[in-house]
């Protein structure tokens, strides 16, 4: 396992609670959540900076691209 698949991982698993609360009628959780994922996916594609990328640099190993 890789940063890069580690990242994706979480991001799924944060959007599939954020779901299973719309599902469960909490609107304004989810809202917040899919908020700050947004800015936070917003920020990493203009500046590069991600927190979750910069914590698991120090557990996983990077992804080799060929």
């Amino acid at each position: 396992m890789c940063i890069d698949r580690m990242r994706s991982i979480i991001i799924a698993i944060i959007l599939g609670a954020s779901m299973g609360l719309a599902g469960s009628q909490n609107f304004q959780y989810a809202f917040i959540i899919w908020l700050i994922l947004i800015i936070a996916l917003l920020v990493d594609g203009a500046t590069g900076l991600c927190p979750i990328r910069s914590i698991l640099r120090n557990v996983l190993p990077p992804c080799n691209r060929s």
